[in-house]
């Protein structure tokens, strides 16, 4: 295959596999940022990817089949998927932090469109996710998404990469998201907890009195407080979350070069 058709292809497969990432990443994906404008990073990005980085001959035949073809493509994308979910994670993980605390303290009937995925959420998930999108913009923490991205190409080549062992490493940092939405939910369930069996001595010694009527001014109340004593500590634990993110992003490159 000739020189300019190699470098064509690569140039190609390089903007499948950051297409991929852009598609996946946190806030890279969010519809916030145009289409358009995703789709010019993407070109713009592929091509210094190219100039800066030794790519490496791909061996290709002429008679390259579709089918072979086929799964070049797929697999580039899939790598450039899998980095970015592995970006994702801590975003899902204050995502269901804000729904846990929004079904303790009784606010999950409070429900507003988030701007990033136009789609209905909790407001206290809005919350926690966009404070964690400006600390992690404050932290530069898409320069470490970007630094994963062409290290990805460093350590596994374009013509290289499996994508078969990721499944059980996605389970292993899935387990990561439920922990972090458990750890920020902890006071709050521990709190609502003892509310609950308050009320529940309550309504033994004065059955006739109404609960639910009670229950939820004072959870929401009790929630909003523990909240407001919550906020300031937040920036200092989403970048303790936010550091580890390299970690994530090393060990799933890793994982992908077999």
């Amino acid at each position: 295959m000739s020189l300019s058709v190699n470098l064509i292809l690569s140039a190609f497969l390089i903007f499948l596999r950051v297409t991929g990432f852009f598609l996946s990443a946190p806030f890279f994906n969010g519809n916030s940022i145009p289409n358009q404008i995703k789709l010019y990073a993407a070109i713009i990005f592929s091509f210094l990817i190219l100039n800066v980085l030794v790519i490496q001959d791909l061996n290709l035949a002429l008679d390259l089949s579709i089918i072979e073809i086929s799964i070049l493509i797929i697999r580039e994308i899939l790598i450039g998927v899998c980095l970015g979910i592995t970006g994702q994670i801590i975003f899902a993980g204050l995502d269901l932090a804000g729904s846990l605390i929004s079904y303790q303290t009784s606010l999950s009937f409070a429900n507003m469109v988030d701007a990033s995925t136009q789609q209905q959420n909790s407001v206290l998930s809005n919350l926690l996710t966009t404070l964690g999108v400006l600390v992690f913009l404050g932290i530069g923490g898409e320069k470490i998404l970007l630094n994963g991205l062409i290290k990805s190409f460093e350590i596994v080549p374009l013509s290289a990469g499996n994508i078969f062992y990721v499944g059980p490493y996605l389970l292993e940092i899935a387990t990561f998201l439920f922990l972090i939405g458990l750890q920020i939910t902890i006071p709050f369930i521990f709190v609502i907890l003892l509310i609950d069996l308050s009320l529940a001595i309550f309504a033994r010694i004065m059955p006739q009195v109404n609960l639910l009527f009670i229950s939820l001014p004072i959870k929401f109340g009790v929630g909003l407080v523990l909240l407001i004593l919550l906020l300031p500590y937040l920036p200092t634990i989403y970048e303790i979350l936010f550091a580890r993110i390299p970690e994530y992003l090393i060990k799933m490159i890793e994982v992908v070069s077999g």
